[in-house]
């Protein structure tokens, strides 16, 4: 709960990923994949994913009987134009879920928060192709922000305001950090830029950072034993919460 250097309300999340049986998923292929977005008339743009909320995204998984105990939106994606309210997504940059290729638009650079299939996690630029197979997710965010403890990304003072989120990683790979900023909500919280989230991240214990897609999509929520429970807050004049290009969430497989 920040009042300078502008009045923020911001929530962090600590996952330890030495727990036992943690796995990452995201969101899947939709089946209409690789077909033209019947609701897109300024193009031919493909279908890669289904837009759905980060809550029915997580109550979706558990329904397949994955235990799943948070789950956050994550990459940016297009189309995003008027009406807004297309059907399906075209994540930016890379995303594979679960060693299946959900977006790939060729970047030689991308901003990727990347978990194994061994355990580990990264933020990096890029990954082998040879190694797509052994991905638990690969999301890309808009750009990475810190990488050993130094600031990436946008740095100057004037730069915009939004709801962000935004994932890091410890400097020894255990711990993953996950914060959420609101915005836009005078009285309430006014938004982030980039210095703000670097101070956050590194404030958490983060030595590397992605900024990923932030705005009015800003989701993290934590299951309770009954439903999803939403950490941040958007703003209430909304009335409902976004459709989501892409999510990511994390269960525990029981033996």
């Amino acid at each position: 709960d920040f009042t300078e250097p502008r009045l923020m309300k911001t929530a962090v999340m600590r996952i330890d990923l030495r727990t036992p049986g943690l796995r990452f998923t995201g969101t899947h292929r939709d089946e209409k994949w690789g077909e033209p977005m019947p609701d897109y008339t300024n193009g031919v743009k493909l279908i890669r994913t289904k837009r759905v909320r980060t809550q029915d995204f997580m109550l979706a998984e558990r329904a397949k009987g994955r235990d799943m105990i948070v789950a956050f939106n994550s990459a940016p994606w297009s189309p995003w134009c008027s009406p807004y309210t297309h059907k399906y997504g075209d994540p930016h940059c890379l995303n594979i879920t679960e060693g299946v290729v959900i977006s790939d638009h060729n970047r030689k650079q991308n901003h990727l928060f990347v978990a194994w299939d061994d355990g580990r996690c990264e933020i990096t630029e890029s990954i082998p192709t040879n190694s797509y197979a052994k991905v638990q997710v690969a999301h890309a965010g808009f750009d990475i922000i810190m990488k050993g403890g130094k600031a990436l990304g946008p740095t100057g003072p004037k730069q915009p305001l939004h709801p962000r989120i935004a994932y890091g990683l410890s400097s020894d790979g255990r711990y993953m950090y996950v914060i959420t900023v609101d915005g836009r909500q005078p009285g309430w919280s006014l938004g982030a830029d980039m210095n703000d989230l670097r101070a956050m991240m590194a404030d958490a214990g983060a030595a590397d950072a992605v900024n990923m897609d932030g705005g009015g999509s800003t989701t993290m929520l934590y299951w309770n034993g009954t439903e999803p429970v939403m950490v941040n807050r958007h703003d209430p004049a909304r009335k409902s919460r976004r459709n989501n290009g892409t999510n990511m969430g994390i269960y525990i497989q029981r033996k």
